[in-house]
């Protein structure tokens, strides 16, 4: 998979991503719902199945995507939250 650039919707604190949040990332940045990505702290975590939970937060939604062994933040900011959050479900069951 090709690195994602930064610019355009993608904002960051910090500029790596989880094998499994890149995915989520990669094709979150398609949807005309998202205004903007925001990369956050990644968190290591010992064995656990992959998941996906969401928060809420001015102006969208915090997903925590967790991998085989990490945990990431990923701010996802849009008008509406619960489209957004219905559409990124289905993009991390498709990866």
């Amino acid at each position: 998979m090709p690195k994602l650039t930064l610019g355009g919707k993608i904002t960051n604190s910090h500029s790596s991503l989880t094998e499994t949040a890149e995915k989520l990332v990669a094709k979150a940045v398609k949807l005309e719902l998202v205004s903007k990505i925001g990369i956050a702290n990644i968190t290591h975590v010992g064995g656990g199945r992959k998941g996906l939970k969401f928060l809420p937060i001015t102006g969208g939604i915090k997903a925590v995507v967790r991998g085989s062994g990490s945990v990431q933040d990923i701010y996802i900011y849009t008008t509406n939250p619960e489209e957004t959050k219905i559409e990124l479900e289905k993009i991390f069951r498709a990866i």
